[in-house]
């Protein structure tokens, strides 16, 4: 039987029928598009596969055990704490200031010497305060004599007045005595009862006279008493005033009022210096204090007595927030801060420290530990640890305060998961990370 030719859809009805050559030609060119069509295929898949592998790879990041710190987010306490930063100065610091102003003389010690309570720094000279202590040495003893003088005649004028009595007393015992002997002869003439009149009037003068003496004498002694007691006040402040300038002659020698470093000593023979001038300072040996600069965003919270801590040649040490002043300068203000107990070894004056302020702690929060990541992620995201401990998801994670040991979780971390807490500044843009050997 004669095979019926094929039909092309391609060609049309006009054109001549195809020979078998043609079509083995037309077979050929099918082929060759499968195979062509094949190997495109082949050609996506596989760079599809090599995308996917680089993608991934890009993506994954290995990490070795001795290279990461894990932490745990545990509910606890969240004490609040101010890192600051501050420099050891003496606990006591004596400040000199000249009282009375007057010329330098001599100079007995240098700036940096150690001195003992008391010991003579400088002397100077002030003629003025000099002349003025010899004129109220002279005022008191002026008052002293006069004192003398009012008492001297006070006892007197009491003597005077005694005798006066005396002498009337005779008088009225005189004229009474003759009145006695008068009185039998009054029948008989008018001779005695003359007399007798006379003896009278002379004894009621006698009395009356007394009475005006005694009288005379309360009103002496009284004013005596008066005055005496004037002059005494009087000398008694010229007293104080006089030892008060005696003072400020004495404090022409300054000298040392602790004993310690004299570590400021601004006075050179010859100058002149004035009242109230501050020309030294003496530090305290051995016993240190800290003082620290805060930001004014915590004044409202920082008072008095609250604690804080500070390593120091590798041992921690308590602080006592002693002193807080408010004057704000410079967007800050300063405070104090005293060692609990003894003050630790080998610091030094000038020495600077960084101590952690406790400014609250009543409350609490879900925390994990601090580490590099924070500063390397900005506080947005982590690598949290699955379950079996070999690897590490990228997640957003929202914290909240810091205390220097720890970070608040706020939100994106439950209790008991586990973030890397490591520099993740070498796979920042990795969304996994393989800990091979990590155990689970």
């Amino acid at each position: 039987m004669l095979e019926r030719p094929q039909h092309d859809p391609e060609r049309s009805r006009d054109d001549p029928p195809l020979s078998a050559m043609d079509r083995k030609i037309t077979d050929s060119r099918a082929a060759t598009r499968l195979l062509l069509l094949a190997g495109g295929a082949a050609l996506l898949v596989a760079v599809g596969a090599y995308v996917t592998g680089a993608f991934e790879s890009h993506q994954t990041a290995s990490l070795s055990q001795d290279r990461i710190s894990i932490s745990t987010a545990r509910t606890a306490p969240f004490v609040e704490r101010i890192p600051l930063s501050g420099r050891v100065v003496p606990r006591t610091s004596v400040f000199i200031d000249v009282v009375d102003g007057g010329q330098v003389t001599a100079v007995y010690v240098e700036a940096g010497a150690m001195v003992t309570e008391g010991q003579a720094l400088l002397e100077m000279k002030n003629t003025l305060l000099q002349l003025d202590v010899i004129g109220r040495e002279a005022q008191l003893t002026e008052q002293i004599n006069d004192l003398s003088a009012t008492r001297l005649a006070f006892e007197q004028d009491r003597l005077l007045h005694v005798r006066e009595i005396i002498e009337i007393d005779h008088a009225i015992g005189v004229a009474s005595r003759g009145l006695a002997r008068l009185e039998p002869l009054l029948s008989g003439g008018s001779a005695a009862q003359a007399e007798f009149a006379d003896l009278e009037a002379e004894l009621a003068y006698r009395r009356e006279l007394k009475a005006a003496i005694l009288e005379a004498q309360t009103v002496d002694e009284d004013f005596r008493r008066t005055q005496i007691d004037s002059l005494q006040k009087a000398i008694t402040a010229m007293t104080r005033n006089l030892s008060i300038a005696r003072e400020n002659l004495a404090n022409l020698v300054i000298v040392a009022p602790i004993a310690g470093q004299l570590s400021l000593l601004d006075a050179h023979v010859g100058e002149t210096r004035t009242p109230g001038q501050r020309i030294g300072r003496i530090d305290e040996l051995g016993a240190f204090k800290v003082a620290a600069r805060i930001d004014e965003f915590y004044l409202p919270r920082v008072s008095q007595g609250q604690r804080a801590s500070v390593e120091i040649a590798g041992a921690k040490h308590a602080l006592e927030l002693t002193k807080v002043y408010p004057d704000v300068r410079d967007g800050g203000f300063e405070v104090e801060l005293s060692f609990v107990g003894e003050t630790p070894e080998g610091i030094r004056r000038g020495q600077t420290v960084r101590p952690r302020l406790t400014i609250a702690s009543d409350s609490d929060a879900l925390m994990v530990e601090s580490g590099p990541f924070y500063a390397d992620t900005g506080g947005t995201w982590a690598f949290v640890v699955d379950a079996d401990g070999e690897s590490a998801e990228r997640r957003a994670i929202r914290f909240g305060r810091t205390n220097g040991d720890g970070i608040e979780v706020l939100e994106g971390l439950g209790e008991g998961e586990s973030i890397l807490t490591s520099s993740y500044r070498e796979f920042l843009e990795a969304e996994r990370i393989e800990i091979p050997g990590q155990p689970r």
